[in-house]
C-alpha cells in the first residue's frame, strides 16, 4: 500500500508540473487599419520604423509651398511641412519572388514580412491587399495596392487606386503573459481556456490529495 501511495502521489505531482508548464495557445497576427484620406493629388511618401506615415500633397501648406507633407500617427494627422519630415524611413524593397498561391501585381518585402496586391490568384483567394510572412497571410483590403510601403515591424501603408483612398495597417502588439496572476478577470469567458487561477486551484487540490494518501499510508 505504501509503494502504491508513493507512486500515486508522484504521478499527481508530475501532472501538476505539466499543467503549470504547458504552453499557451498562439495568437494570429491582427491589424488595426486607418484611413489616411483621398489620394487625389496626394500620395504616400514613406513609412518609418514606428508605423508613422508621411503623405505628400500638391496643396495645403500655402501658395509658396507647392508640395505639402503631412505626418500621420495611428491615422491622425500630427503636423504638416513644406519639406519632407526627417524620419527613420523604413519602406521595404521590392520582393524577388511572389509567395506561393498568389499572383501579385505588386509586392514589397522587409525583414521577413511581405505585403502584396493580388489579382486572380490560382489559390482562389479574393483580390486585394495581403500582408504576412512565411505561408501565413492576412487579407486587408479588397482594392488594389497601387503603392505599397512596408516597415520591418510588419506595418503596411498602401494606396487603393480603385477607391482612390490611402490606408495604413498597424500590426497589433501580441498580448504579453506575466508570471501567474491569481486574480480572476471579470470579463473572461469561463468556458474558454482555464486561467492561471484555475490551474492553481486544481494543482493545490491534487497536491493536498496526494499528501493525505501519503499520511494514511505511513500510518
Amino acid at each position: 500500500m505504501k509503494t502504491s501511495a508513493q507512486w500515486l502521489s508522484s504521478a499527481i505531482v508530475a501532472v501538476v508540473i505539466i499543467l503549470f508548464s504547458s504552453t499557451r495557445p498562439a495568437f494570429g497576427d491582427t491589424y488595426t487599419i486607418f484611413d489616411l484620406g483621398d489620394d487625389n493629388g496626394h500620395g504616400i511618401y514613406g513609412i518609418d520604423s514606428a508605423g508613422d506615415v508621411v503623405i505628400w500633397g500638391i496643396n495645403g501648406c500655402g501658395i509658396s509651398s507647392p508640395i505639402c507633407y503631412v505626418t500621420y500617427v495611428d491615422g491622425v494627422a500630427t503636423g504638416d511641412s513644406s519639406t519632407a519630415p526627417v524620419l527613420a524611413y523604413d519602406d521595404g524593397t521590392s520582393c524577388g519572388s511572389t509567395p506561393a498561391g498568389f499572383f501579385a501585381l505588386k509586392s514589397v518585402c522587409n525583414d521577413g514580412w511581405v505585403g502584396l496586391s493580388s489579382l486572380y490568384s490560382p489559390n482562389g483567394d479574393r483580390n486585394g491587399v495581403y500582408l504576412g510572412s512565411g505561408s501565413s497571410f492576412s487579407f486587408l483590403n479588397s482594392g488594389p495596392g497601387d503603392q505599397l510601403f512596408l516597415n520591418s515591424a510588419g506595418d503596411l501603408a498602401w494606396t487603393d487606386g480603385r477607391d482612390e483612398e490611402m490606408f495604413v495597417a498597424i500590426l497589433n502588439t501580441s498580448p504579453k503573459f506575466d508570471a501567474f496572476d491569481f486574480s480572476v478577470p471579470q470579463d473572461t469567458d469561463p468556458v474558454a481556456t482555464p486561467e492561471p487561477a484555475s490551474w492553481f486551484l486544481l494543482g493545490t487540490g491534487l497536491l493536498g490529495f496526494a499528501a493525505a494518501i501519503r499520511r494514511k499510508a505511513n500510518r
